[in-house]
């Protein structure tokens, strides 16, 4: 990869941040460039490619033959899937190092544009192979999760280590005794206490998030309750103390690989919790009305599509396996009808998560 070009992004982004500063995804933006930059040095320093080419015809010609193989693809098990991204992106990422180091590339458009014609047309046979036959949401998680380009990122790994206790610390801690109605008091209660308030340093960033998992538990004790009330103001509270977090980490007052890490953790854990509430909520055969029902297919499916590469990096092995059993349990609320019949089958549905998926690599 080229560090140089990270490099230069996060110092595009930083600039926009400072310009606008309450655009939450320029920020987010700003903190993945740094820790895409801390992974790309690294991995730079030592290069590890099993490719080694001795001009651009000879490197270009390797992706071409590459992409020759899969057009020659009839289908591909979720394993033959998985090892196949796995050899592209090395591929890919050792073609273009090679031949982005000769001026011609950024001088002329010839090399330039050879490389991403030949990268779409492979995308192009990713794509038709992903879907080349019903996919499962245990597909989709496998892939995503196989295939993180932060998997081996032994900087992250490091700070994810030490998180994983925090976060299973945090089951320790009893929902509030509290109903529907009191709930709300107290998370709204809990985002006018915290406006304001400075988050400086790895305590202040894990007090909220104790703080915060505490009153999510709470909330997910009555999910099937809230159909008939509005939820609008805990989501803009919630949005803005994320932002809040964000922007500290990007003024520098709190370590950028710590609040990704964190965060990203943070998330992972409020999806796994999300979707085993909704599981619980039919499997007690709570009466859901129609829009309920539809709200639930996707809060169910929402961690196989919401939970990005760093986020699959992060995730840790019992939440692996979690999502994995859940995947099953999904499919069989579908096959007996418990999610409704107005939305998408979820063939059809991981089918086209995996394609978002590539478009993205």
């Amino acid at each position: 990869m080229n560090t140089l070009k990270f490099y230069s992004m996060l110092k595009v982004n930083q600039r926009k941040v400072n310009e606008t500063k309450c655009n939450h995804t320029r920020i987010i933006l700003a903190l993945f460039a740094t820790i895409i930059a801390i992974v790309c040095l690294a991995s730079c320093a030592t290069d590890k490619s099993k490719y080694h080419f001795h001009t651009n015809e000879d490197a270009l010609g390797s992706y071409h033959s590459y992409l020759s193989e899969l057009q020659n693809k009839k289908s591909l098990s979720s394993d033959e899937f998985v090892a196949t991204i796995s050899t592209w992106t090395e591929l890919r990422d050792s073609v273009y190092n090679f031949i982005s180091r000769d001026s011609a590339f950024y001088a002329h458009t010839y090399l330039s544009s050879k490389f991403y014609s030949l990268h779409d047309s492979i995308r192009t046979e990713m794509f038709r192979l992903a879907v080349g036959q019903d996919r499962t949401l245990k597909d989709v998680l496998r892939v995503k999760k196989s295939t993180s380009q932060y998997n081996n990122g032994e900087d992250i790994q490091t700070t994810f280590n030490s998180a994983k206790a925090f976060f299973a610390s945090l089951d320790s801690l009893e929902a509030f005794k509290a109903d529907k109605g009191q709930t709300l008091v107290l998370y709204r209660k809990f985002f006018s206490d915290i406006n304001g308030v400075e988050i400086k340093s790895l305590n202040d960033l894990t007090s909220v998030i104790r703080t915060e998992d505490r009153l999510f538990r709470t909330f997910l004790t009555h999910i099937n309750e809230y159909a008939d009330i509005s939820l609008a103001d805990i989501t803009k509270g919630t949005e803005r103390m994320c932002r809040s977090v964000y922007e500290y980490a990007t003024d520098g007052q709190l370590d950028a690989k710590e609040v990704m890490v964190y965060m990203s953790m943070r998330t992972n854990r409020r999806l796994v919790l999300n979707t085993k509430s909704c599981i619980e909520s039919v499997k007690r055969r709570d009466k859901l009305t129609d829009k309920q029902q539809e709200a639930y297919y996707w809060m169910l499916i929402q961690p196989y599509i919401a939970i990005d590469s760093f986020g699959m990096a992060v995730l840790t092995p019992e939440q692996e396996n979690l999502l994995l059993t859940y995947a099953d349990e999904i499919q069989r609320m579908e096959q007996t009808h418990k999610l409704g019949r107005n939305h998408r089958k979820l063939s059809e549905m991981s089918n086209l998560i995996l394609k978002l998926y590539i478009s993205g690599l």
